[in-house]
């Protein structure tokens, strides 16, 4: 096994990456600039360009694509909702386009998705795999992440898609964002609290990519979240507990955010309930099935 990862250099990357090395096998990372950030072959790409080093699939058998913009990291303006898009359709189609032709013999393609394409609905339903994806903004943004993921059955590979929750790691991701008020002693719940936050510790999602490598049985969509169902004031409340800090500030409202954040405030102040029933029934086993066990490794390892 030879595995090429785009987006190594991030969060589930780099997990993923060192989990591949420990085991031995061999890993390549396709980046916009050759930096190796573990000592790893990288190689450039360009995906506005359509340009790509065809080295980096020399005796590769299995895709993890991970790269995009990132969801959170700026105002959601018309030129950032086609960036957020772009970055992963079109850079997944530039991987097929040159796999296709260049006629190389991959195994497996496996790529991120998000929970967002269930949508931010705030109801009291629990969404499957099963269900169909909502029609907001961020749904239809992993609606077309998905369809470029299905190119690659075009070439005989598996395809796997992994429906990812909110990564909870330390000093990294979503979390550093959310603990930030809670260790100044002035973290509150946003909004009504009450919506639904979907989670999964940086180790789980790291060996679940490896576990889905490794498997030929595993194919289609997977939610990648924690079976323990949360929101944002238990996960807030949690924060808090494992860092002995006190919350005594009322919830901060949600005009505040969406005068700050407009659209781009949805995801935090809405939120939608993901089922990890098909994952589990796969015989994929999680480390940190809990919240406060996922929360004390990362704050008190």
């Amino acid at each position: 096994m030879k595995v090429l990862i785009t987006g190594g250099s991030g969060l589930i990357g780099s997990s993923l990456t060192k989990q591949l090395l420990d085991e031995d096998i061999e890993v390549v990372h396709l980046t916009r600039s050759a930096h190796s950030k573990f000592g790893i072959k990288t190689y450039e790409w360009d995906w506005k360009q359509k340009k790509i080093d065809e080295n980096c699939f020399q005796g590769v058998t299995d895709i993890v694509h991970l790269a995009g913009a990132g969801i959170a990291d700026k105002p959601w303006t018309m030129r950032r909702k086609h960036e957020i898009i772009q970055s992963r359709v079109n850079t997944a189609k530039l991987l097929f386009d040159k796999v296709k032709e260049l006629q190389i013999p991959i195994k497996s393609y496996i790529s991120a998705s998000g929970i967002g394409y269930y949508g931010a609905v705030n109801s009291d339903k629990v969404f499957s795999e099963q269900d169909k994806s909502h029609d907001d903004f961020i749904a239809k943004s992993c609606v077309y992440w998905e369809n470029s993921a299905d190119l690659f059955q075009e070439v005989g590979a598996r395809v796997v898609k992994l429906r990812t929750g909110v990564v909870l790691a330390k000093n990294k991701g979503a979390l550093t964002k959310i603990d930030k008020t809670v260790k100044l002693g002035i973290g509150a719940p946003i909004g009504t609290g009450k919506q639904a936050v979907p989670w999964i510790h940086i180790h789980d999602i790291a060996n679940l990519y490896y576990q889905v490598l490794q498997n030929k049985e595993y194919k289609g969509v997977y939610n990648a979240v924690a079976p323990e169902f949360a929101d944002n004031e238990m996960l807030t409340k949690t924060i808090a507990k494992t860092l002995n800090k006190k919350m005594f500030l009322p919830n901060v409202p949600s005009f505040v955010l969406r005068t700050i954040y407009g659209e781009l405030s949805d995801i935090v102040l809405k939120g939608s309930s993901v089922s990890a029933e098909k994952l589990l029934k796969s015989g994929f086993e999680f480390k940190y099935p809990i919240l406060i066990d996922a929360l004390e490794n990362i704050y008190k390892k």
